[in-house]
């Protein structure tokens, strides 16, 4: 495992992501792929990473990877998330969250997502979320 400070290499900081999201970071990001590490701060009461935590992860993927698919400059909200937490995030764990969108139609996307920790799935989830075009 890596420790609580190394950041994998060609993860680069996400700083565009909200200021709630400044909360629970540093985030980092390579290829479409958000990472980050489980820090004590992250922890529920026995220990591993919260749902809460590991829900924002997944919210902030499946958003950016939304509007990376998206023609132009488009607004997304989440209208539905499902997660199933399969297994435990240790403290110190790095954590990588990927999407996959499955459908994008003019108003509505459909993803799936997986989070693993250190190699391990540990979240999978689903989505719903409302597109809005700027353009």
């Amino acid at each position: 495992m890596l420790d609580a400070t190394n950041v994998p290499s060609g993860f680069a900081p996400l700083t565009d992501a909200g200021a709630f999201v400044e909360h629970v970071g540093p985030l980092y990001e390579r290829d479409g792929v958000i990472g980050a590490r489980v820090e004590a701060r992250h922890l529920n009461v026995a220990g591993t990473a919260m749902g809460g935590f590991l829900a924002t992860l997944v919210d902030v993927a499946f958003g950016r990877a939304i509007r990376a698919e998206a023609e132009g400059e488009s607004a997304v909200a989440t209208v539905s998330l499902t997660t199933d937490y399969l297994r435990p995030g240790p403290e110190g764990a790095w954590l990588e969250v990927h999407v996959e969108v499955e459908r994008l139609t003019g108003r509505l996307a459909f993803g799936d997502c997986s989070v693993h920790a250190d190699g391990d799935e540990i979240v999978r989830a689903r989505a719903v979320f409302a597109v809005r075009s700027s353009s």
